[in-house]
């Protein structure tokens, strides 16, 4: 039985948007019969309700709410990966802080670097998924722990026979099907971080690749326009297997910048559990299963390594990368952070510092007005979700899949308030979890 009495994740956006290590950290705890918390600022285009969700029976994720004041006696377990939440956790009245650093505060993610410090200062323990980030917080805090990322193994190998099932009412996946193979593919944010200038020249020099590139714009709006590199956009998570079944060869086309020398990147792991080749810019993290994968130090290289991964690779490969996906999955890493939390809540103990036994978290099924009680989650994974848009006639809502192009779209978000439990919180900086490259 765990000494853990609940783990909560302070407000952040979003738990249904994308599937990023917070929430597949916070699921695979919940799985190892832990009371995990999420606090959810939903995507002002996901209709989602204000109150409370049950994921499975010790997950849950309150929406548009942060009922704190409920966790005062509790002295819960606060983790969280944004830096600026430093200045929130403690009003929480935690029994422990854990602060796990996903991405190097540079570049893309400068914003952070004012909170860095005090978080990994202030923090019981440190995770760091690379072993750039490790060195960097160790400096700071000896109470830091290398937990890189990891993949849902039993999710995404269902793809790895290329015979994956796809949902009758799915019919999303046509767009791929039509494509000519090979199939050159990528699921991932299309970012900043994205070497385009690699990409287009890919596919100018090979125009008997088709390069399939898959999720949303995070912060580009121009991207290389060939005919052969076909953007589909953003995928339900659900759908991403049937996806991945389709490829030839997984791509990772990162620039060589200093936010890229710190990631490990989760797509690594969920490329290997399909069994495909997998091809890679520079990405050091990348480099320690070089027997594995392409690792490519040129764009020259790039292009010679995707070439290679189509003729030579073999299926005994194939089966060693999914056999050290199957080893590096996110219930494994949750594992992994349990122990860390379990020892360090035994040493406070020890010292004095917290009572022997903590209180259960409160049954929030029964506190919670009818309006904000549990509903169930319909899907062990991401639910299918729709988009709310009001539409340039009028203002009829219209419910998409994904939000259709050159359709206005309302931004407006409910209020971040929950009236039934008298309190309002402040919306938080610009938001991103990390770990979504």
């Amino acid at each position: 039985m765990s000494h853990i009495n609940s783990i909560i994740y302070p407000p952040t956006l979003d738990f249904h948007y994308l599937v990023q290590r917070p929430q597949q950290i916070m699921k695979s705890l919940s799985q190892l019969k832990i009371p995990a918390y999420f606090m959810n600022v939903p995507n002002p285009l996901t209709p989602v309700s204000h109150g409370l969700e049950k994921i499975n029976p010790y997950l849950y994720v309150f929406n548009h709410t942060d009922p704190y004041r409920f966790f005062q006696p509790v002295r819960p377990v606060v983790y969280f990966s944004a830096t600026w939440h430093i200045n929130m956790v403690r009003k929480y009245n935690p029994s422990l802080i854990v602060f796990d650093s996903v991405d190097e505060p540079c570049d893309e993610f400068a914003s952070w670097q004012p909170y860095y410090n005090k978080a990994v200062a202030m923090s019981d323990i440190v995770l760091a998924t690379s072993g750039q980030l490790y060195h960097r917080a160790k400096a700071i805090n000896p109470n830091t722990f290398l937990v890189p990322n990891a993949c849902d193994f039993s999710f995404f190998s269902q793809a790895q026979s290329r015979n994956a099932r796809t949902p009758s009412d799915i019919a999303d996946i046509a767009d791929i099907a039509a494509i000519a193979k090979p199939v050159i593919g990528y699921i991932g944010a299309v970012a900043s971080w994205l070497d385009f200038e690699l990409l287009e020249q890919l596919a100018l020099t090979h125009p008997e690749y088709n390069i399939v590139m898959i999720g949303p714009m995070y912060n580009v709006s121009k991207v290389p326009r060939p005919a052969n590199i076909h953007w589909l956009g953003f995928k339900e998570y659900a759908l991403l297997p049937f996806y991945a079944q389709m490829f030839d060869v997984g791509i990772i086309p990162f620039k060589n910048t200093r936010m890229t020398s710190a990631v490990n990147p989760i797509k690594m792991w969920e490329y290997m559990a399909v069994g495909m080749p997998v091809v890679t810019t520079a990405v050091p993290e990348a480099l320690k299963y070089g027997s594995l994968l392409w690792y490519s130090r040129t764009r020259e290289e790039f292009s010679q390594n995707i070439n290679a991964a189509l003729k030579e690779d073999s299926e005994e490969r194939k089966n060693q990368r999914r056999e050290i996906a199957r080893r590096n999955s996110w219930l494994s890493r949750a594992q992994s952070v349990k122990q860390l939390i379990e020892a360090a809540l035994s040493e406070k103990k020890k010292a004095g510092l917290l009572p022997e036994t903590l209180p259960e978290p409160p049954d929030f099924e029964r506190l919670l007005p009818a309006s904000h009680r549990l509903r169930a989650h319909p899907s062990a994974h991401m639910s299918r979700k729709f988009y709310s848009v009001r539409t340039a006639r009028g203002n009829q809502l219209q419910r998409y899949v994904t939000p259709p192009r050159n359709v206005p779209v309302s931004l407006k978000a409910p209020p971040y308030a929950n009236p039934n439990l008298n309190f309002t919180v402040k919306s938080p900086p610009p938001y991103h979890v990390g770990s979504i490259v």
